[in-house]
């Protein structure tokens, strides 16, 4: 049982652990280049390569016949303008929209990427999770600022007509709470990417270990369901991620905030 043991947990770390391909540091600084580093960046030129293609067609074909590309890139704009950034950001959300389409995409490129035999998980660690929440909480609050002034956005941590007694605690609490949200962000794109990718892992070793056993057997229709179920976790991650985000920042600019 050792031997299995340590046969998956090896093809985890494989599969969600990183490794430095490049080692190198600056001012004390590691900044190695390891195989997530190189993952996000085959991402971005993935999509860059994509929505490029995609941009130059709608410039200089007719839009009365749009090409199958340019078809499934409106179809995705559209989805983040009408489902997501106008209801949750109101009238100023064309100048988001740019942002939420990047980081929708990067996120669901990411997730279906670690489907892939030899793809990484990126999405399953919290240094890649927490850069993606950190840029959503400093535009939040950057927006916030811009929209209703600094001192009145900030002026939020202390409600009217809290009593003197309990102001410490209402500030306290409010303040945590500037960063519980990318906290939650940070730690729900994780857990979920982490967790089904596991399952997903642990289930095609039992087909390995139980080759002709009913376990073995079984675990290959349970595998195919999972999977399917995983493709639909990482386009549900990428929609919730980005569905919080954009609620995140329409209460920073709400009056009401």
């Amino acid at each position: 049982m050792s031997t299995h043991g340590e046969g998956i947990l090896d093809i985890l770390i494989h599969h969600i652990g990183d490794t430095p391909l490049i080692r190198f540091s600056l001012w004390g600084i590691d900044l190695s280049i390891t195989k997530h580093v190189v993952t996000m960046w085959l991402v971005c030129g993935i999509l860059c390569a994509i929505l490029f293609t995609a941009a130059s067609k709608f410039s200089s074909n007719s839009l009365e016949r749009p090409s199958r590309l340019m078809s499934l890139v409106e179809i995705f704009v559209n989805f983040i303008r009408d489902d997501i950034a106008k209801p949750f950001v109101g009238k100023n959300y064309r100048k988001f929209l740019p942002f939420f389409c990047t980081q929708f995409l990067f996120i669901l490129f990411c997730n279906l990427f670690g489907l892939f035999p030899f793809g990484k998980t990126i999405t399953a660690n919290l240094a890649v999770t927490m850069g993606l929440a950190l840029v959503t909480f400093i535009i939040t609050q950057i927006y916030g600022m811009s929209r209703q002034g600094i001192i009145r956005y900030w002026k939020h941590l202390v409600p009217n007509g809290v009593p003197i007694i309990l102001l410490p605690i209402i500030v306290l609490n409010e303040f945590i709470g500037l960063f519980t949200k990318p906290f939650a962000l940070m730690i729900r794109l994780f857990a979920n990417m982490l967790g089904g990718h596991i399952i997903l892992l642990v289930l095609l070793y039992l087909i390995i270990m139980f080759q002709r056993t009913t376990i073995g057997i079984g675990a290959v229709p349970m595998s195919v369901a999972v999977g399917l179920l995983d493709i639909f976790q990482c386009i549900l991650q990428a929609y919730i991620f980005t569905f919080l985000s954009a609620i995140y920042i329409g209460m920073a600019g709400s009056e009401a905030h």
